[in-house]
């Protein structure tokens, strides 16, 4: 492609082209030394020295996207547009066209789900997502996260009977991982985290920056409408979460809502707003975001947020409960409580309702599950699946296609539920299914056993089978007569039989009589005891276990009736057991054969079409332990094919294959409310209800802004006017390059490339409304500054749409574009009338483009410190601390363009009062009028502005707190605040004069330099000590044996006015395989232990964190405790990675590093003892050697809190631990 010759450019850091004379003196002031230094060091690459050589690189790679011969065009397009004012994004200008797998877009929507390792609801697992975010920011991206799906502290982790730690103490994890991770393109990492204010960890959240915590995350609390009103009306408020909480949360008064929601904790909704408004104003945090408005003026509101379409399913539905299989037919109108993936959650207080009669489609898989549901209702579609994670998302059933995955639930931590009718009388009609008749006068069932039949050799008494001896004694259970005596050998047949009157009474019950002998739906709606029962029945009378390791071990049960096959195949994924029914096993059609006649001979049958239901991989242990075989021929062929397994058998993914949709006639259907989760157990498939789905995950922002300084002309005269018409020009082209960038750039993540393409959002803003404003004579804080945002917002507004209107037709619609319900939405009803008419004809390359950004360092690389996006400048002439690339800061004098320009032009700048009166900064108004900008622009802006309203630090409270609400009533979607503070300090500093000739106060120094706090970016050249433990501890597995490094490194550093030395922990290694999900867990927990050393991070907190950490898999023993007699009793954690900890705490309380209690020693201590060359080394009470049982998850008490085991229980009315002695609270 021909480039453009950059020459023609101006080769000096300019910032304007047009012809008046203050442009020309603009052309002509010198750069300042930071504007300079920011686009050396973040922006210029390679050779490049200039703005114009970086614009160049950028319209080259942007113009790359469009076709060959149109190449130059839009390459020269795209120069013009850079020269009149257009900055693209920081990582736009920093990466494009480089050859670099960085990413081209400033920020990504993280999801974070409520499982340590899993995907939830197609969210991935924590640590998961800790992955992701860092490959993201590694590519050069920020991310942000909603950790209001992490269950709160002291909710129920029910695996252990203990309780979860909660959504803060994870933030920290994602916090020491931002710290390490470099960004590319010189880029440090950047984090926004978010929280609902109805989470119960929101107060831990407001306060989690009190101390300067969470230095690498900006975060922001999420309300809704609903939460306001409370504040307003100074009303109650619910804290509240779909997990469970613990059992001493419920005695203290928390319980289960009637849309399924577990209260924690009831307040006085203006005491958090208060709480809120005060850490605001101590320390800039949190910000707001107003959920409501955001979700209500979302242009995609249709498809992110509530949809009404009531997604419904058929009368004759399966839904798993809390008692019981049931159908939508008998929970019309009734509340129960839902299973989904084996947990609890309750329905509306309606249950199911009707909602009309729609047309279906039935979707059938490979497996043999199936489902008729309207074509819009939502099921789970696996996107990714791995050895180790499964990627979902929920799609259409209309949508699906041939070999897509759906999602099925996994009910194997669901310990079953009452209901009708017991074990032994579902194992005689299991029998009597598969090897017995129903006649007139009674049940007959057969066994068929050889070797029976040859030691009994008519004798009236003979051996009984396992068949035999479990049938006779289920009888036990039923009123028989007096003479009934059980089994009896019918003579020349190799066969057993038993009769019973009662027995076919029982069947008749269930609904199986003589000539329709099958399950029915009361046999479905039966106790998991007789499911369990009669399962084991059908498969000891029909059932197989054939093949082995080498050629594939399975258990089989065949059947001619297909309908028969699917009920079982339902009743076993209830139980946790997945299967396959494979059809036509021998032949499609009815043919006769030779088989056995019973009397030693052949005959010919007619032989029916058989189907098969096979049983494979782990699913074959579960049904061992659940279910099982009396029959002792097939209950020790299983039992020795598992033991024969030389590796773990195949993890079920609990998934179903698409086979085929089929249209269904029209019938009436039915939805259901299950708030918390928005799924339901439907026929086995993981279904969504017609809740609200969630906002998209993955999602991104392609950023540019237009610098509107850039527009004004004949500025400090009474004839400054701002050029329109050229503002268009540029706004057309720039949504042309920003469209271009979702092309060009690259994706750190596959996830986050298809949620771009789907919707093709973009977000062009503006830069320098403050400094425009001035040059036109416009304090910031009037009505006619105000009026005039407005007019170049919707201008703006207006151009955009028109342009992506243009590239719609030139290039299509974004793929989710729905005309009637975009154009339905409150912010497309306030475009132009003409504008939606086109739009409804021809649709929109992108769905959404506005956004108004924070511009800082493209402000001062390309736009001479113009005032940032919306905001008023800071100040005229401040000092800015900037991180070099060895770590240090530097400070700068800068001064705003708009002030450096007024004295460029003649003007006497040396003395702020004697500026003009539109020289106002944002610290000389209110914060009132800051919110009042905001109020006017926002309604002309898709999606976000990011506004700070900065006031001084002596702003009185009283003024300050009713900020957020204000911004409320305003009908704003969120706002931030910044006022300097002792916790974060100041990025900017006010100099002494506004003359830059007067030389800069210098600041204090620091007394004592925090040694402990001291970041490192990488490991140092030469050698490390090092300490090296051996560590043995028991699980549920058995013995395990692991060797933990620590190694140290020795800072140096002035306290209290003497050079000293310490020892802080560097690295955390421990050589583990990959073998399992455990010790993947610990290797990642040791890296991120590493990063929080290496950051300054705090280890005796990141520690602590560690032992709280729980799984699903039982009480670890680690560690001795030493009681008051001198007597040891063992310690137990609730995880391998809470014992790890322990460990590793040990190994630096020996070192000296933390005290008994596993806190910090303090810095002067650590100086002493490194002085002294006190440190203890090696670990003496942390083996097993004489243990080798592995540890049973036996929780048969509360936990004891001195040594950990759930071992605590009421003796001789006192709490005593059976596993220490502990003594607690009596009477």
């Amino acid at each position: 492609m021909k480039k453009i010759d950059a020459k023609s450019a101006k080769s000096t850091p300019s910032i304007a082209s047009s012809t008046d004379k203050n442009a020309e003196a603009s052309f002509n002031m010198s750069a300042q030394e930071i504007s300079l230094d920011v686009l050396l060091e973040k922006y210029a690459k390679g050779d490049e020295s200039t703005i114009a050589d970086v614009q160049m690189r950028v319209a080259t790679a942007l113009a790359a996207v469009e076709s060959p011969k149109q190449q130059s065009h839009f390459q020269a397009q795209f120069l013009w547009a850079q020269e009149q004012g257009f900055v693209p994004a920081g990582r736009i200008n920093s990466a494009a066209g480089m050859d670099l797998r960085a990413t081209l877009i400033n920020c990504f929507v993280q999801p974070v789900g409520d499982s340590v390792s899993n995907s939830t609801l197609g969210k991935p697992g924590i640590y998961t997502a800790l992955g992701e975010a860092a490959e993201t920011m590694r590519r050069g991206g920020g991310v942000g996260y909603d950790f209001s799906t992490i269950r709160p502290k002291d909710a129920l982790v029910r695996g252990t009977q203990s309780r979860a730690s909660g959504p803060v103490s994870f933030m920290q994890v994602f916090n020491a991982s931002c710290s390490t991770v470099e960004s590319a393109g010189a880029r440090r990492g950047a984090q926004m985290g978010v929280m609902r204010g109805d989470h119960p960890d929101i107060w831990e959240f407001i306060r989690s920056k009190d101390k300067g915590d969470l230095s690498n995350f900006n975060i922001s609390i999420g309300v809704t409408d609903a939460f306001m009103q409370a504040v307003v009306d100074d009303a109650d408020y619910q804290l509240v979460h779909a997990a469970e909480p613990s059992a001493e949360k419920k005695a203290a008064g928390a319980f289960l809502r009637e849309d399924g929601l577990w209260v924690y904790e009831t307040l006085r909704a203006r005491a958090l707003w208060d709480a809120v408004m005060r850490s605001t104003y101590d320390h800039a945090e949190p910000g707001i975001l107003f959920l409501s408005r955001m979700n209500a003026e979302n242009n995609l509101s249709y498809c992110e947020t509530i949809e009404a379409t009531n997604p419904c399913v058929t009368a004759d539905t399966w839904v798993a409960t809390a008692e019981g299989p049931k159908q939508v037919n008998t929970l019309i109108g009734k509340a129960f409580v839902a299973i989904i993936n084996g947990q609890e959650f309750l329905s509306g207080e309606k249950g199911f309702f009707p909602t009309g009669s729609k047309k279906l489609v039935r979707v059938k898989t490979q497996q043999g599950y199936a489902i008729k549901l309207t074509h819009d209702h939502l099921l789970c579609r696996v996107k990714k699946l791995t050895r180790y994670r499964q990627e979902t998302e929920w799609v259409k059933a209309a949508e699906l296609c041939k070999d897509d995955e759906i999602l099925l639930n996994n009910h194997r931590a669901f310990l079953g539920w009452e209901g009708c009718y017991t074990e032994n009388q579902g194992y005689l009609l299991g029998l009597l299914l598969g090897d017995g008749t129903i006649k007139e006068e009674g049940a007959v069932l057969s066994v068929w056993d050889k070797e029976i039949v040859q030691s009994a050799n008519g004798a009236p008494t003979f051996p009984r089978n396992g068949i035999m001896a479990s049938a006779e004694n289920a009888m036990k259970e039923l009123k028989t007569r007096a003479d009934f005596k059980g089994f009896f050998e019918v003579p020349g047949r190799n066969e057993f039989r038993l009769k019973s009157a009662a027995l076919r009474d029982l069947a008749a019950e269930l609904g199986m009589r003589a000539g329709a002998k099958k399950i029915t739906d009361a046999v479905e709606h039966t106790s998991s005891a007789f499911y369990a029962g009669f399962l084991r029945g059908l498969f000891d009378a029909d059932g197989s276990v054939q093949g082995s390791q080498e050629k594939g071990l399975s258990i089989r049960l065949t059947q001619a009736d297909e309908n028969t096959l699917q009920r079982v195949q339902r009743m076993l994924l209830r139980l946790g057991v997945a299967s396959t029914i494979y059809k036509n096993r021998k032949g499609a059609q009815v043919q006769p054969r030779l088989m056995p006649d019973g009397k030693g001979g052949k005959a010919l049958y007619i032989v029916q079409v058989l189907h098969e239901l096979c049983i494979t991989g782990d699913n074959m242990a579960v049904f061992a332990e659940r279910i099982g075989f009396a029959d002792e021929k097939k209950s020790a062929a299983l039992t020795k094919g598992l033991n024969n397994y030389q590796r773990q058998l195949n993890r079920e993914r609990f998934t179903a294959t698409v086979e085929s949709l089929h249209e269904e006639s029209e019938e009436p259907v039915f939805d259901v409310q299950i708030p918390g989760i928005n799924a339901f157990d439907a026929n086995g498939f993981f279904a969504h209800n017609c809740g609200e789905q969630p906002l998209p995950d993955y999602g991104c922002c392609c950023l540019g802004s237009i610098n509107l300084t850039r527009f004004v002309k004949h500025a400090f005269n009474e004839k400054a006017e701002f050029d329109f018409q050229k503002f268009i020009s540029v706004v057309t082209v720039a949504i042309r390059m920003l469209d271009n960038v979702l092309d060009a750039t690259a994706w750190p993540l596959p996830q986050q490339q298809a949620e771009a393409i789907s919707k093709r959002r973009i977000g062009l803003g503006f830069l320098g409304l403050g400094s425009a404003l001035v040059m036109l004579g416009l304090r910031y804080d009037s009505d006619a500054a105000r009026d005039f945002a407005a007019q170049v917002s919707e201008t703006m507004r207006d151009a955009a749409y028109a342009a992506s209107l243009a590239l719609a037709q030139e290039k299509d619609r974004f793929p989710l574009f729905d005309s009637k319900k975009y154009l339905a939405g409150p912010f497309a009803q306030r475009l132009p009338k003409s504008l939606r008419t086109q739009i409804a004809k021809h649709g929109l390359r992108n769905s959404h483009l506005l956004s108004i950004a924070p511009t800082g360092t493209i402000t001062l690389a390309f736009a001479d410190n113009a005032s940032n996006g919306i905001e008023p400048a800071f100040s005229w002439v401040y000092l800015r601390k900037k991180r070099t690339a060895d770590g240090s800061t530097k400070t700068y004098e800068v001064a705003d363009h708009a002030w450096r320009l007024y004295r460029e032009m003649g003007n006497d700048v040396s003395d702020d009062q004697r500026l003009p009166a539109a020289f106002v900064t944002a610290l000389n108004m209110s914060a009132n009028d800051h919110m009042q900008m905001l109020k006017v622009v926002q309604p002309f802006i898709d999606s976000s502005i990011s506004k700070t309203v900065n006031v001084p630090e002596d702003y009185p409270y009283e003024n300050f707190q009713d900020l957020y609400l204000d911004a409320w009533r305003a009908g704003l979607k969120g706002l931030a605040t910044y006022r300097p503070n002792q916790v974060l300090g100041s990025v900017l500093s006010v100099g002494g004069s506004s003359n830059p000739a007067s030389p800069a106060t210098p600041a204090p120094t620091v007394a004592n330099d925090d040694l402990l706090r001291k970041q490192f970016d990488g490991r140092p050249f030469g050698d490390l000590e090092s300490v090296t433990s051996k560590v043995q501890y028991m699980t549920y597995e058995g013995k395990k044996t692991v060797y933990l490094t620590v190694s140290f490194i020795h800072i140096q550093g002035m306290v209290n006015g003497e050079l000293v030395t310490i020892e802080r922990p560097f690295e955390f290694f421990m050589p583990a395989g990959q073998k399992n999900d455990g010790q993947q867990w610990i290797s990642a927990s040791m890296r991120l232990l590493s990063m929080a050393a290496r950051s300054g991070g705090s280890i005796a907190k990141a520690l602590a964190d560690m032992r709280e950490v729980v799984w699903d898999k039982g009480a670890v023993r680690c560690g001795m405790l030493t009681k008051v007699d001198g007597s040891q009793a063992p310690l137990f954690h609730e995880s391998e990675v809470a014992a790890i900890g322990y460990s590793l705490q040990r190994i630096l309380m020996k070192r000296g590093f933390l005290d008994a209690s596993g806190n910090q020693i303090p810095l002067a201590v650590l100086a002493e003892k490194y002085k002294n060359k006190s440190f203890a080394y090696g670990m003496d009470d942390l083996a097993y050697d004489n243990e080798s049982a592995p540890v049973i998850p036996d929780a048969t008490g509360k936990k004891c809190p001195d040594c950990g085991a759930y071992a605590l229980q009421k003796i001789d009315g006192c709490s005593r631990c059976v596993s220490c002695g502990y003594i607690g609270a009596c009477g």
